[in-house]
């Protein structure tokens, strides 16, 4: 078996693609094990299942039975108002839905692999040479909105919010992970009051600081790594979006674009640079919009599909020995 860490791309709910990409790498000839997995949002979701221990063909039965429409909750009694309710929400909560199903969606799924909290994903590796605080199998990226910082869980649980990780929800993670600014509620994280001076911190979607954090498995010591870092990533191989602007664009688009802008710009780096583009899987999913809760099982099948052709096709071309030797020229 070929051995390999892996970055999967935030996308909303287009995370049918990223199980797709995965289901190739694990079919291969030489099928690939996964060491450690960091995601964003719709990446920390497929993440989160893949370091439960779930198979790849258990989370494509999963992500295949998820009812995106059921993340489209609301709370209290406006909830119960039709047409009123979301709207309310967005007002008065700073998005459109809870995400109580969100969370609960995955807190139940992730016990029934007997994981709660981070104790639970500690990694078992006599070899690795990394310090204790990074020896887990997930990575799951959080905008802490209310400092301005990119969080790195469980990784900056100590130092940045005070907090051992073996005591905290791994759900909790994924979740604030997920809040789709303006349209899923912030997640109010505990934390130390001693250390940050207040009991939590207002978190919203890792995207907005880093949607695809290619590099976070990397080494800077000098040292060699033991395997590679491959990456999946919902776009096409491009570094410019095509998208026109217009004029006479609305307010709703002018906060769209803004959005956009935020989500792509710390990671372009990244996209453009050999090293990463050529131990990057690229999914075209630019027909299905991140934040559409109605998919069809269609669509699902489709957006697999499309990740399953993309990683094969990516196989054909890479090979570990060369790209350590200096040679990004995939």
């Amino acid at each position: 078996m070929a051995d390999a860490d892996l970055v999967l791309e935030g996308g909303g709910v287009k995370g049918s693609g990223l199980v797709g990409a995965v289901t190739a790498l694990a079919e291969h000839a030489d099928p690939y094990t996964f060491h450690r997995v960091a995601g964003t949002s719709a990446g920390a979701i497929v993440a989160g299942l893949l370091a439960s221990g779930m198979s790849v063909s258990q989370v494509k039965g999963v992500m295949d039975d998820l009812d995106f429409a059921r993340f489209e909750d609301e709370s209290g009694f406006l909830a119960h108002v039709p047409g009123l309710g979301a709207s309310a929400g967005l007002l008065l909560h700073e998005g459109l839905f809870a995400g109580g199903f969100l969370h609960d969606w995955i807190s139940e799924t992730l016990a029934g692999q007997g994981v709660y909290t981070w104790a639970d994903l500690k990694q078992d590796d006599p070899g690795s040479a990394l310090p204790p605080a990074h020896r887990y199998r997930l990575v799951v990226i959080v905008s802490d909105v209310s400092r301005g910082l990119m969080l790195r869980l469980p990784w900056d649980y100590e130092s940045l919010l005070g907090l051992d990780p073996d005591r905290v929800s791994v759900a909790d993670a994924i979740r604030a992970s997920a809040s789709i600014p303006f349209f899923f509620r912030p997640w109010m994280m505990p934390a130390n009051t001693s250390l940050i001076g207040h009991d939590h911190i207002v978190c919203a979607d890792g995207g907005l600081l880093s949607n695809f954090p290619m590099a976070i498995f990397d080494r800077h010591d000098g040292q060699p790594s033991r395997w590679p870092t491959l990456g999946v990533k919902l776009s096409g191989q491009t570094s410019i979006r095509t998208e026109d602007w217009a004029p006479n664009n609305s307010n709703l688009q002018l906060a769209k674009s803004l959005l956009s802008t935020m989500v792509g710009a710390h990671d372009r780096s990244y996209v453009n640079d050999p090293q990463a583009v050529s131990r990057t899987i690229f999914v075209d999913t630019s027909n299905y919009r991140a934040t559409d809760f109605h998919l069809t099982p269609a669509d699902k099948e489709a957006l697999f599909a499309k990740g399953r052709a993309s990683g094969q096709k990516f196989l054909a071309g890479w090979d570990w020995g060369t790209w350590k030797a200096g040679d990004y020229t995939k």
